[in-house]
């Protein structure tokens, strides 16, 4: 019997793309299928995206549970004089 709480997903894509996006997942000892869920769920976690977010918003929660990492202000001015080099 199949689970009404699943879907199938099939798409048809450029070999190509393929075959390089599977030999970078499997080099990081990842599966394709497990990469594209992977990303499905940061995606609706982060409720974004963009790749790049998705990395700055793990940063900074990084950051947040070791403040030995990066540098930390105590006013916005501060921090902008120092991205400004001023």
């Amino acid at each position: 019997m199949k689970d009404s709480n699943t879907v199938t997903c099939s798409f048809t894509m450029d070999r190509d793309t393929y075959n390089t996006y599977k030999s970078i997942v499997t080099r990081n000892g990842e599966n394709v299928k497990g990469n594209i869920i992977k990303y499905m769920e940061l995606v609706i976690e982060y409720n974004t995206p963009n790749p790049e977010t998705i990395e700055a918003i793990e940063e900074v929660q990084r950051m947040k549970a070791d403040p030995t990492i990066g540098k930390t202000y105590d006013s916005v001015d501060d921090m902008m004089r120092d991205l400004l080099n001023v």
